[in-house]
């Protein structure tokens, strides 16, 4: 097998291959900012070598020097690419310039502008160095740029760039620490650089700390360290070529190992505060297995992508994200990390395990190769998520995470992408703020999708083939998504797995750059077995209009008379709006999407659809689970839409009433709970219809009981742990009881309640408790050592409806007891745990907007918190906000967003108000299927034509 560096060595020969033998139609541009929405992107005069970044943090006042602040110092190695520039224009988001220095090779300074040596566009983030008259750099020569400043150590994590985070250790004193957040956009917050994922340089760090502190953790191990006065000089080995949003520093009092698998040649350590003892062994457990299985998988080993190479994992107490891929230090949320038998759920512990696969699977799609730009964020984030699920299942199969895949990512992805505001895969972004919000749930689950779509399309063979390609072909450089469309053609060519008439090059382009996916509708003519296909966007609004889209669409289906659910290879594939496909003729059903590895939505014709509902009743059938999970997820967006009646729809979903399969549920869960939301201002409505959701439930909590089993499979706690939490949520008489029993045990005699159950257990103890009951649950946040813990805890703490328990539960937020990062979550609580709280809240909010912008400090997260309270609000309750808001648009933040989201949640009633005898109709099943109007006609017409 041929090693990594041999590989390199072939990068050259490999490139000339691919651009010669695989030409791709359209080249992608580079984007530049001299024009229109391009203000915010760098001119592409220089490259950027190597960056030496030296830092002395403050975290008391000393001297002249303020607390929670650093010196700075950073040197840019720089070479010229063009002829003629008069001016050095990098990003910088500092608190002061203090001097800079431009130097040629020989350390000779060149003169900079007399009057404006730098200018500092702040609205931009730019630096701007105007070199003296007639001066200009030479192209292809190297220069130094020196800059000398001062940084902020921001305030909470949710600012990024560098911060101060905080924990209570064992002496109960509160220790602070400083530790940097870079991405997307907030390098330039730590040291003025070429903030954008393209520009790569090797990094040397260096960090003056405390003496009295303990060793700083940053990408790499420390090289040197130097005792200076009452500080030390922490020198680190240089990184690999890297983007600037990948350096990290973490300095504290007393962070420390705290799980190390002893192996010098492949090192992996999981660091934390010291009182985190004991938490680290699970992420230890799982981390090495998944760096193996990745660098098998991609035929490129971790440790060799630079020398020194280690891979150490951080809990951060207060971080902004879940965790972020730092190479050599990749930082996580506590919750997201650390995991304490009998304290974690199992839904945690899942997470740490699909978290860490992947930010691992980023240090090959993110680090080793990075997105040009932030407009095709999902060739960092969309590979990552894959993996994700991918990697961790090759690891412990036992949590079925191929198959939770579809329910987790898969579903959410084909919900985030229905309405005609999406956004496509490639999505144009210039701003910081518009950067930021192209990390969302289309990047993630849509480009995993996407490609797990691709390796069916393709075999898995041909797949890891073209992923291989493209990583020795972009190694320590940027990508495009032309990049990655030759690798897959390359792939393809060679393995010759796709017919002549496929370009699979311009399948992936569509599916990349188009927004939306398709409804496949599918009708059936039992007597000579022709299936008719029409394909066209699928919209969740009725009203939207339709598009000409047509996209490239793998099929896969199976029938009731010889049903095959392992066959997962695309039989055709559909290039236009209509296709027909010729089976073996014979009443029997079909059913599409096999294991549901396509993105699209399947609708059939009535007689079908009624065939599959007596199918799913029989279970003798054997209908694949995960195609009960599309059926389910299809059928509520179908009836959502107006594609499908809910006569029909509830026909086919009443076989959740014997159903007790986690797959099936979860769907379904999400789509009682989105109609169930609409009649929450509808009284009776609501009762009547959690009285036949009842009935759903039956089976599946009588099949689940209440009790955790000792070894049971990780999707029967998973099933359970929703099942329970919608049912008592929503009154069912045998979940709440059980619940209050636990609950009073614990606090009557310490009987621990299962943290698998602890979410519906507390929140059902404190609904039916008063203030007594509240005030031991948030007592006993307070004493949780564990993150997932208290995060469980804070969730039920919102379950209250005692006056003055809200009132305390409102100024915690408002507190340090709660950290930044939980304080939006902690509003939606406290909403979530009882809708009458949302007046209380909103009159929390008037009276408090000044305190909450600074705790929340993202304009989107307050943006949220007003989004949340309108949804959550009567009509009375929405005349109130929307008054408020009116007459101070001026100085409450987000106040047009708040207003939007009054109109949603009026829509919201009206849809419930309009609908509802329909729905109940529907849901209990006592309406014959409704025939449409075609099918009738149809029957019409042969009628006639036989008279």
């Amino acid at each position: 097998m041929m090693t990594f560096f041999r590989k390199l060595a072939l990068l050259p020969v490999l490139l000339t291959l691919v651009k010669s033998d695989f030409p791709l139609d359209i080249e992608e541009p580079i984007l530049r900012n001299n024009a229109g929405d391009e203000i915010y992107r760098l001119p592409e005069d220089l490259d950027p070598i190597h960056i030496k970044v030296e830092m002395t943090p403050y975290f008391e006042a000393e001297d002249n020097k303020e607390a929670f602040t650093f010196d700075g110092l950073v040197e840019l190695t720089v070479q010229a690419v063009k002829d003629n520039v008069s001016s050095l224009v990098i990003h910088e988001n500092v608190r002061e310039i203090l001097a800079l220095t431009v130097t040629n090779t020989a350390g000779v300074p060149l003169a900079l502008d007399l009057l404006r040596p730098f200018e500092r566009i702040r609205e931009h983030h730019f630096l701007k160095i105007n070199l003296g008259e007639g001066i200009t750099l030479v192209n292809s020569e190297i220069y130094k740029l020196s800059i000398q400043y001062i940084g902020n150590i921001n305030e909470t994590p949710l600012s990024r760039g560098v911060f101060r985070g905080s924990y209570k250790g064992s002496d109960g004193k509160i220790h602070w620490y400083a530790a940097s957040h870079l991405q997307p956009t907030n390098s330039r917050q730590f040291f003025p650089c070429f903030d954008e994922p393209g520009f790569k340089s090797t990094f040397d760090i260096i960090v003056n700390r405390p003496e009295n502190f303990t060793q700083t953790y940053s990408n790499m191990a420390i090289k040197e360290e130097i005792s200076i006065g009452n500080r030390r000089k922490e020198i680190f080995y240089t990184t690999p070529r890297m983007s600037a949003y990948l350096v990290t520093v973490h300095i504290s009092e007393e962070f420390t190992v705290i799980a190390d698998n002893n192996n010098a040649a492949a090192s992996y350590r999981i660091l934390a505060r010291p009182n985190a003892q004991g938490q680290g062994e699970y992420a230890l457990q799982v981390g090495p297995p998944i760096t193996r299985w990745l660098e098998e998988y991609f035929d490129i080993p971790y440790y060799t992508m630079a020398e020194n190479m280690k891979n150490d994992q951080i809990a951060s107490p207060d971080w902004a994200s879940g965790a972020t891929e730092n190479w050599g230090l990749v930082s996580y949320r506590e919750l997201r990390l650390l995991y304490e038998e009998g304290e974690t759920n199992a839904l945690d512990k899942m997470t740490i395990g699909t978290i860490t696969a992947h930010e691992l699977a980023h240090k090959w799609f993110g680090n080793l190769i990075t997105c040009r730009w932030w407009d095709n964020v999902w060739i960092n984030e969309g590979f990552a998520s894959y993996f994700e699920y991918f990697a961790m299942d090759g690891v412990d199969p036992a949590m079925e995470l191929e198959d939770q895949f579809n329910i987790r990512y898969l579903q959410s992805a084909l919900s985030s992408d229905a309405s005609a505001s999406t956004r496509a895969l490639k999505h144009t972004v210039n701003s910081p703020a518009q950067v930021t919000g192209h990390f969302s749930g289309i990047s993630y689950t849509k480009g995993a999708s996407f490609l797990l779509m691709l390796k069916h399309f393709l075999g898995e063979s041909t797949f890891k083939k073209a992923l291989n390609y493209f990583l020795v072909e972009r190694a320590y450089q940027h990508a495009f998504p032309s990049d990655l469309f030759s690798s897959f053609e390359k792939a393809v060519e060679v393995d010759n797995v796709l017919s002549e008439n496929l370009n699979i090059s311009q399948i992936m382009r569509y599916w990349v750059e188009e927004p939306g996916y398709p409804v496949l509708n599918v009708n059936v003519d039992m007597a000579n077995g022709n299936i008719t296909l029409t394909q066209e966007r699928f919209f969740i609004s009725p009203s939207a209009t339709q598009t000409q889209q047509v996209w490239p669409l793998p099929l896969t289906f199976t029938t009731g008379n010889n049903p095959d659910w392992n066959n997962l290879t695309p039989s055709h594939v559909m290039l236009g709006r209509t296709m027909e496909i010729q089976k073996d003729p014979g009443h029997e059903w079909v059913i599409f999407n096999v294991q549901q590895k396509g993105i699209y939505r399947v609708n059939y014709d009535t007689h079908t659809w009624e065939m599959i509902a007596d199918a799913l009743k029989n279970k003798d059938s054997n209908i694949h689970h995960l195609n009960k999970a599309q059926i389910v997820d299809d059928v509520f967006a179908l009836m959502r839409s107006e594609r499908m009646s809910y006569d029909l729809g509830f026909k086919v979903l009443d076989f959740l009433k014997e159903e007790t399969n986690y797959y099936s549920w979860f769907p379904a869960i999400s789509g009682f709970s989105w109609l169930r939301n609409r009649f929450l201002h509808l009284p009776d409505t609501l009762r009547q219809f959690d009285e036949i959701l009842y009935d759903f439930l039956d089976a599946v909590i009588k099949d689940l009981g209440y009790d955790v089993e000792v070894g049971e499979p990780l999707t029967r706690t998973l099933n359970r742990f929703t099942v329970l939490s919608f049912a008592c949520d929503i009154g069912h008489e045998g979940c709440v009881n059980n619940a209050i029993t636990k609950f009073n045990a614990l606090v009557a005699d310490g009987i621990s309640v299962n943290p698998n159950l602890r979410r519906h257990v507390f929140c059902q103890g404190l609904l039916n408790g008063g203030l007594e009951a509240w005030r031991f649950l948030y007592q006993r946040r307070l004493n949780s050592n564990n993150q997932a813990d208290e995060a469980a805890m804070l969730r039920s703490l919102g379950c209250t409806t005692n006056e003055q328990a809200i009132q305390e539960y409102l100024q915690m937020i408002l507190s340090d007891d709660l950290k930044a990062q939980d304080s939006v979550n902690a509003f939606t609580f406290l909403l979530m745990g009882n809708r009458g709280n949302a007046k209380i809240v909103l009159q929390f909010v008037k009276d408090n907007v000044e305190s909450i912008v600074k705790k929340v400090v993202l304009p989107t997260w307050f943006a949220n918190v007003l989004s949340n309270l309108a949804a959550y609000m009567d009509e009375d309750g929405l005349n109130d906000m929307e008054q408020w808001l009116r007459a101070n648009q001026a100085s409450v933040p987000s106040a047009q967003t708040g207003l939007s989201a009054i109109v949603s949640a009026r829509a919201n009633m009206r849809w419930g108000s309009d609908r509802a005898q329909t729905v109940l109709r529907a849901a209990r099943g006592s309406a014959t299927v409704a025939v449409p109007a075609t099918v009738l006609l149809l029957t019409t017409s042969i009628a006639l034509m036989l008279r």
